[in-house]
């Protein structure tokens, strides 16, 4: 049993009926690839993973080819891609790869030599996916290597075998996005065309991520990719009634009065204007509560009177925030706060008030909040 003052519930249920609630968007020919990258938004790689299959997610991505292989560890046997490897990761974890049976990413022609190569130890076919940048610029081969690249999959098909093309789309989630996503998406059907001339067809061809799962069904293809949304946030405006599945909590390490004119925290930067009720939380931008939104954020704190929103005052530290319990008089120590979660404070509220996105909340609670599996 842990004894840190604060941890991380998941949900599993929650991104199970997520996850299904994306599936039931799609064509009964097209796939669900949950993205379980970054130690699947910070809720748990295998756990996460495990609940996404059972919601109907037939494949698995992960960005890092060593999560791969820990989902391999843990007994599941789905497909999964793994899509950012470095050179260095050559000689040891490419071969474990191509043994476990993952699809590998190509997004060069280097990439290609390489696993060509180590395919060809082993005595095994590699099965690629084939990275197209499409416009984000990011991650792929360019548009005038695609023809190039073809060619060599095509005389390296002994050693490897091209599952699918895939490319990522910048744009998807902006309310002004569409002009971009609709030339990615010419960019993207051009490239596959160029590839099947010298590969034959594609099984799989995956461009939509969360957004364009959501909003753009002409851009599913044989399968979608995922993220965000199966563990509960729409990135963009939505009816599909999505939960979040982690909620962050902890308690009050210490309730006492002070009086008017008490500074808080580094720098002072909130003096109390008048006699002010204060509690201590023991979470801080070491746990992944952003300084940056110092002052603008709040928790809710569970008394025996109810449940009350109440505001952080002063700088965020390392370890602790304050919060100003002046509209909570019966609140003790001992008391659980909320800090997120499904509700009337998700996320998206301590994103905006750290001036980021979800995203980077649910990846930057650190690994010293444990997590724990919900039982409800």
């Amino acid at each position: 049993m842990s004894i840190m003052p604060s941890r991380a519930v998941v949900s599993t249920s929650a991104i199970t009926n997520n996850t299904r609630l994306l599936h039931d968007l799609l064509r009964e020919n097209t796939a669900l690839m949950a993205v379980v990258k970054a130690d699947a938004y910070g809720h748990g790689l295998v756990r996460a993973a495990k609940a996404a299959l059972a919601g109907g997610a037939t494949w698995l991505g992960v960005a890092h080819i060593e999560s791969a292989l820990r989902l391999r560890e843990a007994g599941i046997d789905a497909p999964v891609l793994a899509w950012l490897w470095t050179p260095d990761a050559i000689d040891e974890a490419l071969p474990r790869a191509i043994a476990a049976g993952i699809d590998l990413s190509l997004g060069s022609h280097e990439m290609l030599a390489a696993v060509q190569r180590v395919a060809r130890q082993l005595g095994k076919r590699a099965r690629v996916h084939v990275k197209l940048d499409t416009g984000m610029g990011r991650n792929g081969v360019p548009a005038d290597g695609v023809a190039r690249l073809a060619r060599m999959l095509a005389a390296a098909s002994r050693e490897v075998e091209v599952v699918g093309a895939w490319s990522h789309l910048a744009t998807a989630d902006e309310p002004d996005g569409e002009a971009v996503v609709n030339a990615q998406a010419r960019a993207f059907n051009t490239a596959c065309e160029q590839l099947s001339a010298h590969v034959g067809p594609l099984q799989l061809r995956h461009l939509a991520n969360s957004a364009a799962t959501l909003t753009r069904p002409d851009l599913h293809f044989e399968m979608v990719r995922c993220g965000l949304a199966i563990y509960g946030y729409a990135p963009l405006p939505c009816d599909l009634p999505l939960v979040p599945a982690l909620t962050l909590e902890s308690s009050l390490a210490l309730v006492k009065q002070v009086p008017a004119g008490q500074g808080v925290s580094y720098g002072h930067r909130y003096v109390c204007p008048s006699d002010s009720l204060l509690g201590i939380v023991p979470l801080g931008y070491a746990d992944g509560l952003h300084r940056a939104a110092s002052g603008k954020m709040s928790v809710i704190v569970h008394a025996r009177s109810g449940s009350v929103m109440v505001p952080q005052r002063g700088r965020i530290c390392m370890d602790q925030i304050v919060v100003d319990l002046s509209t909570v008089p019966d609140a003790a120590a001992g008391d659980r706060v909320t800090v997120f979660g499904p509700g009337e404070l998700t996320a998206k509220h301590l994103a905006a008030a750290a001036g980021t996105i979800d995203y980077e909340i649910l990846t930057s609670l650190s690994t010293r909040v444990p997590r724990v599996e919900s039982e409800a």
